[in-house]
């Protein structure tokens, strides 16, 4: 980095342009891993959606944590359900839903993504107090810190 003083909209440029990059690094990184699993991108999104220690969740949910439209996630949970991953349920607060369970091999997998995505954060070059200064700094939901 230079000396040179930033205005706020540069520092804001760089900040965007390093975070782009982390991205392409990281996503670089475990492409393979997600291949190996027979998984793309988003079906790897929906099956991290999906937390294996709290009760099955609807689509609407689902759909609420991608920022995406249910329809999507309709997609998404057949493609899941055809792997084995996730299975249907009945909401018992409203036996009109359908909620979507991780199976056994779906815990198995969600496992296996966050294993590569914990070795693609360090290829990236971020080792562990990168991870907990980056966290810091977004706060641990992964926003930026109030």
């Amino acid at each position: 980095m230079s000396d040179v003083p930033l205005d706020d909209g540069a520092i804001a440029s760089r900040v965007v342009a390093a975070v782009f990059e982390l991205a392409a690094q990281l996503r670089a990184a475990v492409t393979q891993g997600l291949q190996d699993l027979d998984l793309t991108d988003p079906l790897a999104d929906a099956l991290w959606a999906l937390d294996p220690d709290a009760a099955p969740v609807s689509r609407r949910v689902v759909a609420e944590r991608l920022h995406c439209d249910p329809s999507n996630v309709t997609f998404l949970a057949d493609r899941l359900a055809e792997r084995g991953l996730v299975t249907r349920v009945e909401d018992p607060a409203d036996r009109r839903v359908r909620a979507l369970a991780l199976t056994d091999a779906g815990r198995e997998a969600r496992e296996r993504v966050h294993a590569i995505l914990r070795d693609g954060l360090r290829a990236a070059g971020l080792d562990e107090a990168g991870q907990r200064a980056l966290l810091a700094l977004l706060g641990p939901g992964g926003r930026a810190a109030d």
